[in-house]
């Protein structure tokens, strides 16, 4: 989608607002609208230059799939919307609404939202579970908001120049913008070298401002000069205050059941990604369990027969619990070095691991069984504070606050029968990625960096405010925009249903003590669900996800691509030091993938080279 705002006296044809919307047809292939407003008239004419708001969009047909619920769409001739996403409650409110003298035309969320906005103003937001990216306008009182949903599972960005002001739903369309240059943010680059972590209040072109998750932006038309970020979820203000391992499982489980169920809910077939992992199989179990389905429900897993990463057996333990059509796919080295530049250029930023290819290929065959509604496992970790990283600064507090007997309670709980003695293997690791990251990486003409910000940050905070970290800076935004173009690039409406704010809200409420048992993460996950799943999946040791062997990779089928490239010209030789990157591949191939740091900080190199090649950064 796209929305102009531009100076009456600015000749510009609303051809242009169609041209940066065509840009991401991937995003809706299903139809195309495009509206010039002014405050005398409305229009449709693509070389009209007297508009002062354009607005365009691309239709992805998921709930309503008539002609009538296309955009942009107007309400009482008055009120004017675009937007990206789904507002999964979007039945109760249309009732609520209609209660308070509201009809509708559509069965759409879309007039849902506009009605709402008509009736509330921006409180509606407050009372919106789902993902959006969202421009809605008052005609009356010309005036525009913007807003995304409460983590940014869908993208919005702005960026002003010489009178015009554009929000789009990815960066690319603004290169049809005559006035727009790629420029390099050295501040995210810096970083992405660094640490692999991002500031997601920045993006990676120098100009383009993401609109900060979970608030909105107010502007008069005609004046183009954005307000500040008005917030409308508060998370912080949630108390840790359930200590009940009992309460709170029962209450997890009914509430994921419930949010499982809100986000099935679409007029078109809905699967599951299945990596085989705890948070994944538990969406598909609930899945398979609310639907009426008189087919088997759709699901996705990459496998990789032999190696170490490999999740077939838990996959195939889910399967036999449900009826399921099943798709299995083995993503390649040589299929990625075939697919990197479509695959960098659907991103618009640089990814830091190959592994994100696994969901870009997970979309692409859900594409091809025409499955356009994808269910996935993302946020599980991160509400339930489920990494490693955080069980070991949670271990790390105990230690600082002099909760001895409660350190070893883990530590020696995790080496009893009923204990996960992985919590112990995990120790080297995380410590040698501790020490790679607090190190950084000389980049950027050799100046070294300082110890990131943003693992400062993780560092610093505990207790409430690390969890809150974890899921609002730390993790979920850039998880979240990956998952997000991955699905996109095939038309794909990826979903989360760990992800609704009430779920949060509920996880938040929980004390930290009873997420951890003796070694195990997501203990009220695995206690909540443990009738439904299987108990080797609920008792798994290992976590692996959608990955492919990226390490196997680089010391195997591309190692000759790599050797290629480093003894080439490239974009990235003119910020770091090529030798110093032929050091790292030589580490890699050395340790034989061993150790997982190395090899890690070369692709963020490789792909972020990509990225300056493919948008042609400066």
């Amino acid at each position: 989608m796209v929305a102009l705002f531009k100076r009456r006296d600015l000749a510009r044809p609303l051809s242009l607002a169609r041209a940066m919307s065509d840009v991401v047809a991937h995003r809706g292939p299903d139809g195309a609208g495009l509206v010039g407003l002014a405050s005398d008239e409305v229009t449709y004419s693509a070389e009209s230059r007297a508009w002062q708001v354009a607005l365009a969009h691309r239709r992805l047909s998921i709930i309503d799939l008539s002609p009538e619920a296309a955009q942009p769409m107007v309400y009482r001739d008055r009120y004017w919307l675009i937007y990206n996403g789904e507002v999964y409650n979007y039945l109760e409110l249309r009732a609520e609404l209609e209660g308070l003298g509201h009809t509708f035309r559509t069965r759409s969320d879309s007039e849902v939202v506009l009605a709402a906005f008509a009736e509330w103003g921006p409180r509606c937001f407050e009372r919106m579970r789902g993902m959006w990216g969202i421009v809605l306008l008052d005609m009356h009182d010309r005036t525009a908001v913007l807003c995304r949903d409460r983590l940014g599972m869908k993208p919005l960005y702005m960026w002003q120049c010489d009178g015009l002001l554009a929000v789009v739903s990815e960066i690319k369309q603004l290169r049809a913008v005559p006035s727009f240059q790629a420029r390099r943010s050295e501040e995210a680059v810096t970083e992405f070298l660094a640490t692999g972590y991002e500031d997601h209040k920045r993006s990676f072109f120098s100009g383009v401002i993401p609109i900060p998750p979970g608030t909105y932006l107010t502007l008069s038309i005609g004046e183009e000069v954005p307000s500040v970020p008005h917030p409308y979820w508060w998370p912080e203000r949630v108390k840790a205050s359930v200590d009940d391992v009992v309460q709170a499982s029962d209450a997890f489980s009914a509430k994921l059941d419930e949010c499982v169920r809100i986000h099935l809910r679409s007029d078109v077939t809905v699967g599951c990604a299945l990596s085989g992992g705890l948070d994944s199989s538990a969406i598909t179990v609930l899945a398979h369990t609310q639907e009426r389905r008189t087919t088997d429900l759709h699901t996705f897993t990459t496998s990789f027969v032999g190696d170490p990463i490999d999740e077939r057996e838990y996959v195939e333990a889910v399967l036999d619990c449900i009826r399921a059509e099943p798709h299995f796919l083995t993503p390649s080295a040589q299929g990625f070095l075939d697919d990197v530049d479509d695959f960098v250029w659907h991103h618009d930023e640089p990814v830091s691991s190959m592994s994100m290819y696994a969901g870009y290929c997970v979309a692409r065959i859900a594409q091809t069984v025409k499955v356009p509604v994808v269910l996935n496992g993302e946020g599980g970790d991160e509400i339930l504070s489920g990494y490693w990283q955080s069980y070991f600064l949670y271990l790390r507090e105990l230690g600082l606050h002099g909760r001895v007997l409660s350190l070893l309670a883990h530590l020696i709980g995790a080496l009893l029968p009923d204990g996960n003695p992985s919590l112990l293997s995990q120790v080297p690791v995380m410590l040698r990625r501790y020490l790679s990251r607090r190190k950084g990486f000389p980049s950027m003409a050799g100046r070294p960096t300082t110890v990131s910000e943003i693992l400062q940050r993780a560092l610093a905070s505990q207790g409430q405010a690390r969890r809150l970290n974890e899921v609002r800076m730390l993790y979920l935004p850039r998880l979240l925009r990956w998952g997000d173009r991955n699905a996109m690039a095939f038309s794909i409406e990826g979903r989360s249903p760990y992800l609704d704010h009430e779920l949060i809200e509920l996880c938040l409420s929980f004390r930290s003590e009873i997420l951890y048992r003796r070694g195990w993460t997501k203990w009220l996950l695995r206690r909540g669900l443990q009738e439904l799943l299987p108990k080797k999946v609920a008792r798994r040791q290992s976590k692996v996800g959608f990955w492919v062997p990226q390490d196997r990779w680089l010391c195997g089928p591309l190692r000759p691509a790599l050797t290629r490239w480093l003894d080439s010209e490239r974009p990235l030789w003119d910020l770091v030091d090529r030798a110093m990157v032929r050091r790292l591949a030589e580490e890699t191939w050395r340790a034989t993938g061993r150790r997982d740091e190395p090899g890690q900080t070369l692709v963020r190199c490789f792909l972020l080279d990509k990225w300056l090649e493919v948008f042609n950064v400066v």
